[in-house]
């Protein structure tokens, strides 16, 4: 990999999805801009031979091992902490990186200087277009979303509106929020955020980073560049997803919705069931 100054730092947390880790790696080493990539692993608590196989098979990697699992964001933390490029982009040890991606949407961000925080093109395993873009949560966008599920003739008109975009994938443009599943962002900007918010153990810390992102002026873009194949789910988790998802959403309100207007989406994320 990078045998010069990195342009990129792909940071990638894993627990225990070694087979997939393997072929995620593999799609990164063979990207046309890997001279100037480094890849850093983290493995977050694996016990399924991960770490041996990414040492004795992509020796490239800066490889760092905890003992235990600790939240997605605090792991990519460590990550970004063992970092030297200007971009860092945090990705799943789930995915695969399509060939010339990482050169495309770097190239990408190198011309838009205006763009802090970034995402691309993902589908899922069987082609589909994933929604890895959306509004920030609150009771209008989360509504919108779930009615959009049931109403596919809505989903052109209010797609846009929903918590998570059913539509506009082919387009370039401003977002709220991007997966952190493909989550690219400057270094600066990261560093001057504090990193991800480690009190958030998973879910919300992309949307979380992406609108203390915006606070600071610094826009959140998506591009339909630098495909991936996001197979989703794959990771090991230490409680229901659900849970963990809704304890997210209820502390992301309660840090950022101040305001009296949000008072009924503080409300109903307080209600959501945390088991």
């Amino acid at each position: 990999m990078a045998d010069r100054q990195p342009q990129l730092s792909v940071i990638i947390v894993n627990v225990n999805t070694r087979d997939l880790l393997a072929a995620c790696l593999e799609s990164v080493a063979k990207q046309d801009v890997s001279d100037t990539v480094e890849v850093i692993v983290v493995e977050n608590g694996s016990t399924d031979g991960s770490t041996e196989m990414v040492r004795q098979s992509f020796p490239f990697c800066k490889l760092i091992r905890l003992d235990e699992t600790i939240g997605f964001g605090a792991a990519n933390n460590v990550g970004a902490k063992s970092s030297t490029a200007p971009m860092l982009l945090f990705l799943n040890s789930d995915t695969e990186v399509h060939a010339g991606a990482l050169g495309e949407l770097l190239s990408a961000l190198q011309d838009r200087p205006e763009c802090g925080v970034a995402g691309g093109l993902i589908s899922d395993s069987v082609g589909e277009i994933e929604r890895s873009t959306g509004c920030f949560p609150t009771l209008a966008t989360m509504t919108v979303n779930k009615l959009l599920a049931f109403l596919p003739p809505a989903r052109p008109a209010l797609g846009q509106y929903a918590h998570q975009h059913w539509t506009g994938y082919d387009q370039t443009r401003r977002v709220d929020w991007v997966t952190g599943a493909y989550l690219w962002v400057r270094r600066g900007i990261f560093e001057q955020l504090g990193g991800f918010d480690e009190r958030i153990f998973m879910y919300c810390e992309d949307t979380d980073l992406c609108y203390c992102a915006g606070k600071m002026g610094q826009g959140c873009w998506y591009f339909p560049l630098g495909s991936i194949t996001h197979h989703r789910g794959k990771s090991e988790v230490p409680r229901p997803r659900k849970r963990m998802l809704n304890e997210a959403l209820h502390y992301f309100a309660g840090k950022h919705y101040r305001s009296p207007r949000f008072w009924l989406t503080r409300l109903a994320f307080w209600m959501l069931p945390k088991r």
